[in-house]
Formats: C-alpha cells, structure tokens, sequence
C-alpha cells in the first residue's frame, strides 16, 4: 500500500454521498461544515441526490475553486492525490447505483477510497474500479450520450484560502505532511 492522504472517514445519511464527500475533502483542508449544510447549499435530495455542478458550488461557498473532469485516466488520480497532495472525489457505480467518494490514495494493485456509504476506507482493485467509474442519471441508461465517464472533481482552496495557509504555516513554523 502506498501512502494514504489523511482524510478523516464519514458516514452520509442515505442518498447524500456526494455531501459527505464533499464535507470530508473540506474537512482535509480544515474547514468545518455539517453533511446537512452542505445538502442544502448543493441541492442535494435523497431520491435524485446531486450534481458535481451543485458540490462545486456548494464549496465555492467556502472560498474553494474546482474542477469537473470527465474521461480519467488513472495517471490523473495519481497527479492529484500523490504529486499534488489532494483528495479527489470520483463518481463511480457501486452495486445499483451511481455514488461519490473521494480518492485518498492509488499505488500498482488498488485505489483506496474513504466511501461515505460504510464510513471507512476501502481498497478496490484498479481493474475493478476501471470497469466501476462512470454513472449516468435516472433509473437506467436511455441513451449512450446519459454516460458519463470516468469523472472526477478536483477541490482546492481559493488562491485567498491558500494565501492564508501559508502565511498560517509561516507564522507557526509548520510544514505540510499530508
């Protein structure tokens, strides 16, 4: 296993996976919000749950920018979570439906995964996860173009949220070990 990013596991309520995910990569970063808050802030509801546009807007909200990317390679997870130090959340399908969970770490056999829906982390071989990453909306597929494929949101802080960090770790001699 190769090194895990440090972020702390979270149990969602039923239906708010991508609120919970949301919340523990915040969390990473050491902002504080209640699952709740941020189903409401990103207009998550139980039956239809929420979109990567309504979670960036929810941590927009916070001073944090982000990207949606579709059409992943496994190197992307990489770039993020072993060179860049951030927790990624992708969208996947786990048994009937599509889910959020942020990735903590990949290395030559799995991606580990902190998973909102056992509140713990668990380690999926990367051919399994391979063939897992997409979603699409609804019930069932209606069309090739509902697909959407190997997805992952990429949040960081703002450039003034960075700005403050860094001055914070300035100011009490700490270096960053995530």
């Amino acid at each position: 296993m190769g090194i895990l990013l440090s972020v702390t596991p979270f149990r969602q309520r039923p239906g708010y996976c991508g609120p919970a995910s949301l919340k523990m990569v915040l969390d990473f970063y050491g902002v504080r919000v209640s699952e709740k808050r941020l189903v409401e802030l990103s207009g998550c509801t139980r039956s239809a749950g929420v979109s990567a546009d309504g979670l960036l807007m929810a941590a927009a909200t916070f001073g944090f920018g982000g990207a949606i990317k579709d059409n992943c390679e496994l190197r992307d997870l990489r770039h993020h979570v072993q060179k860049r130090n951030t927790p990624v959340i992708v969208d996947w399908f786990d048994f009937d439906g599509g889910h959020y969970s942020v990735v903590i770490g990949i290395d030559r056999e799995n991606v580990y995964l902190q998973d909102p829906g056992l509140g713990h982390r668990r380690a999926l071989k990367l051919r399994t996860f391979k063939r897992l990453w997409f979603d699409f909306p609804g019930d069932f597929v209606q069309d090739k173009d509902d697909l959407i494929v190997r997805r992952m949101l990429v949040i960081r802080p703002g450039k003034e949220l960075q700005g403050r960090r860094q001055s914070e770790k300035r100011s009490s001699g700490a270096s960053e070990t995530r």
